[in-house]
This record gives structure tokens, C-alpha cells and sequence, in this order.
């Protein structure tokens, strides 16, 4: 994992964090990780439109209160990955209804270098880091029993609906492939092919939308 890191350009991180403990304490321990470059710690939301703007940023870490922005990278197609903060009592899957445009999710309570370096890793591979028990209330939303009225739902395949469901689980693409017994790269199609149909940018929304158009069950 580690060798596959390396053969990869160093990251530039941004932090748009307000609590300025926690922004400080990021920035101590994005500086120790080979992964990352240069990390710059934004206070204002300007300073951070402009840096992305200028193409700078990699990955933008932000916490719940600024899930805004989260939203706003994923429709405007910015190549930068967002990474969200929650805390342990936000690590809910009603979290994810307002932050559909992160690309992975991480505890405050849990953020320690190693942690925070797979997290970086998986994010920069496509996939969707989430906490366990995000993934286990999504599914348990998602068998709730759905608003009456008329949904026009992606039309997906049994295997299809079998990936959405592990990636619900908060799953990489290595795990799902070890789960559905087929390849890394059929994994990985299987991934693509759920977020094209459902038109969603990335792993968490392509979850979200799920939801909404009740096509995810109960496991």
C-alpha cells in the first residue's frame, strides 16, 4: 500500500477548519505524513475559494459546519477530494444527507497519523472512507419505509445492487472485490457503472441518492 503511495505526487492539503485547536493539531500531523506536501490552514471561506480556484488543493479537510463547501467542489467538478471531520456523535448516516459532496468521512476522536494517512490513501484511489457505523445506519435507513409518492429510481443490475450496498457498508474497492469474489478491476467498474447511473459524483452521494429513491433494502 505504502509503495503504491509513493509512486504518487505529494498531496496539497488545505484545511478550512474554524476551531482553531483542531486546525492546528491537523496541520501537526498532515506535516509528518510523506503523503503531503504543502498544508495550509484557511480561516476564511475567500482564502479557500481562491486556492481552489488556482488549482492548489488536492484534498480540502473540513468539519460538519462547513459541509457547505463539500457540496459545492462535487458540483462544480473541482479535482480537489473534500475529506469531512465528524464528530463521535455525528457519525450518523443522517450526517451524509448534508454532506453528499465529501469524498471520505473520519472521526475527530479517532484522528491519529496512521488513521489519517489510509484515509488519505483510499480517498485518492476513488473509494469512500467512512466509519463502520455510518455504514451500518445507513443501511438500517435505508429499510425504513420510504415517502409515498412517485420516484424514478436507476435501473440497476443484481450485481450493481449488490456493489451499492457494500459501498452503504463504507467498503473499498478491495474489499467489495474480496466480497463479491471477482477482480480489483471488475470491483472498480462496478463502482463506476453505480455513479453514472445514478448521476452521482462520487461514492457517498451515489449512497445518498440510494436512499432517496429507495433502492437500496435491507440487509
Amino acid at each position: 500500500m505504502m509503495n503504491d503511495a509513493t509512486k504518487i505526487d505529494c498531496l496539497n492539503v488545505v484545511v478550512y477548519v474554524k476551531n482553531v485547536v483542531l486546525g492546528r493539531g491537523l496541520e501537526a500531523v498532515l506535516r509528518i505524513l510523506p503523503r503531503v506536501g504543502q498544508v495550509h490552514h484557511c480561516t476564511t471561506r475567500p482564502a479557500v475559494d481562491q486556492a481552489v480556484a488556482e488549482g492548489e488543493v488536492d484534498v480540502l479537510i473540513v468539519t460538519s459546519a462547513e459541509s457547505a463547501i463539500a457540496a459545492e467542489l462535487a458540483i462544480a467538478r473541482h479535482r480537489a477530494k473534500v475529506l469531512m471531520l465528524l464528530d463521535e456523535q455525528e457519525a450518523s448516516g443522517s450526517s451524509l444527507v448534508s454532506a453528499a459532496g465529501a469524498d471520505g468521512f473520519l472521526i475527530q476522536q479517532d484522528l491519529t497519523a496512521p488513521d489519517l494517512a489510509e484515509v488519505l490513501d483510499r480517498m485518492m484511489l476513488g473509494e469512500m472512507p467512512m466509519p463502520v457505523r455510518m455504514g451500518r445506519e445507513l443501511l438500517a435507513r435505508a429499510g425504513a419505509p420510504t415517502p409515498a409518492g412517485p420516484t424514478r429510481g436507476a435501473v440497476l443490475t443484481p450485481r450493481e445492487n449488490e456493489t451499492l450496498v457494500l459501498l452503504a457498508e463504507g467498503l473499498s474497492n478491495k474489499q467489495i472485490a474480496r466480497r463479491l469474489s471477482i477482480s480489483d478491476h471488475g470491483a472498480k467498474r462496478l463502482v463506476t457503472s453505480v455513479m453514472l447511473k445514478l448521476g452521482a459524483p462520487n461514492r457517498t452521494a451515489a449512497v445518498v441518492i440510494a436512499i432517496k429513491q429507495g433502492i437500496i433494502t435491507a440487509a
